[in-house]
């Protein structure tokens, strides 16, 4: 007779071990798995952080370019530009005027010439004809945590993103400065890429507006946002949104206002968004309103217009685009002292300006 051979306990607590060593290392696994999982993830949206404002920062070096700029619009500042961002944000060094490095794209978003052209390539010397923003794609690697001890030395996270700039296709959403200047200042001056001038025959020289007539050239006029009533283009009743005429309303629209209204349809439109009321009256002493902006320098978003109508208070400004203007003086709200700077909004854009030195604007378009 044969008998079984009973397993000792020792064998037991043997695959014992065995089985809680296998569990431990899924254990292991799962949590290296999930942690750096999740850094991987955080890493990835770094990653495509980097490549977003890179190329927005590079755009905007193109936009200068497209609005004319040749000096401060060069393939040298576009370099420079997408290596700040991209050093700022913590992700790898790109390889410039390489096929792996940024790249220009025309306005459908396709690299410019084509696509392995050493002439698309950022950082061959010259901005290409079409190229109107980026391309860049931005890396992040780093030694995962729990997953080094099963072996995985590295891991790495890569993003692409592209911006284009040009001229700013609508109006920003608020924060408008309630100075409204005609189009012929920015059809006179050039804009200023520096800072302000003592010399004369600098285009950082201020240039001093006064109201005058609505339609003297060069001039400016106060603006009342948020108001419904006539002075905006809508008929009479006068007043039905309730503006003040006076300085001390005027020192609340210096704020700046939150709403700017819309822009840019053709003149006669009944009711339209495009005209803002004009604030007449005593505004001797509104120069404090303005102080911050002279002494901190800020170019400030002003509405430009072309025609306007209406007498007093019900007087209008039809507005075709929006511009960056640094004050420089404000003297008793009847003069308006400055130099025209372009600002920069967030797209859409378009390589067609809204009139003459129009506003520029950026655009992440993937």
């Amino acid at each position: 007779m044969r008998f079984q051979q009973r397993p000792t306990a020792h064998g037991e607590h043997g695959q014992m071990v065995v089985i809680f060593a296998g569990a431990l290392v899924a254990i292991v696994l799962l949590v290296g798995l999930v942690v750096d999982g999740g850094y991987a993830f955080a890493q990835r949206r770094d990653a495509q952080n980097a490549a977003d404002f890179a190329a927005l920062a590079g755009a905007r070096i193109v936009a200068e370019k497209v609005g004319g700029d040749t000096t401060n619009g060069t393939d040298a500042n576009v370099q420079t530009a997408i290596s700040s961002a991209i050093a700022a944000n913590g992700a790898a060094a790109l390889t410039f005027g390489s096929p792996t490095g940024p790249v220009y794209v025309d306005s459908n978003g396709a690299i410019t010439p084509s696509a392995g052209s050493a002439a698309s390539y950022v950082g061959n010397g010259t901005i290409p004809a079409a190229a109107v923003g980026v391309q860049v794609n931005s890396s992040r690697s780093w030694k995962p945590f729990f997953l080094g001890v099963m072996g995985v030395t590295n891991w790495s996270a890569s993003a692409n993103a592209t911006a284009k700039g040009g001229y700013s296709a609508g109006g920003p959403g608020g924060g408008v400065f309630p100075a409204g200047i005609s189009l012929a200042f920015f059809q006179t001056y050039p804009f200023c890429a520096g800072a302000i001038s003592s010399d004369p025959t600098s285009p950082c020289y201020p240039q001093q507006l006064t109201p005058g007539n609505l339609n003297v050239p060069g001039g400016f006029g106060w603006l009342k946002f948020g108001c419904s009533g006539y002075g905006l283009g809508q008929d009479p009743p006068a007043n039905i949104g309730g503006c003040g005429n006076d300085s001390v309303f005027l020192k609340t629209e210096i704020g700046p206002p939150s709403e700017s209204f819309g822009c840019c349809t053709k003149t006669g439109i009944n009711g339209s968004l495009d005209r803002i009321g004009s604030l007449p009256g005593n505004k001797v002493d509104v120069s404090g309103s303005c102080d911050y902006y002279i002494n901190n320098q800020v170019t400030v978003t002003v509405p430009v217009w072309d025609t306007a109508g209406g007498t007093g208070s019900n007087a209008w400004y039809h507005i075709i685009g929006f511009a960056g203007f640094q004050i420089t003086g404000c003297d008793g709200g009847k003069n308006l002292e400055g130099v025209w700077k372009k600002a920069f909004f967030y797209g859409p854009t378009t390589t067609t300006p809204s009139f003459p030195g129009a506003a520029l604007g950026v655009q992440l378009v993937q």
